[in-house]
């Protein structure tokens, strides 16, 4: 899950910078496909993609909620459970 939303952030930075420097056909083609997303099916998929990433976030608070409550009721948390929480932390953070 974590490689996926790195993927989603190094895209992201690419298309900035491609929007930045004034390569010719890349920066036309950038500027083509942001407006294909704009209009037409694209709105559509991209509130598609938009929910599903919101359902994750949510499954990772979730999760890390689910986690803080097991440490409180032990009083302390395991070592597999601090890991598996940093992990969920991570995720959310990226997420969000």
């Amino acid at each position: 899950m974590i490689q996926l939303l790195f993927l989603v952030i190094f895209a992201e930075g690419v298309m900035a910078f491609l929007m930045l420097v004034k390569i010719g056909p890349l920066r036309d083609l950038v500027m083509k496909s942001l407006d294909q997303l704009k209009m037409g099916k694209a709105p559509a998929t991209v509130k598609t993609i938009a929910g599903t990433m919101f359902v994750i976030l949510l499954s990772s608070l979730m999760s890390i909620v689910k986690i803080q409550n097991k440490g409180a009721k032990l009083g302390t948390m395991s070592p597999m459970d601090q890991v598996l929480w940093r992990t969920h932390l991570l995720e959310a953070s990226l997420l969000g």
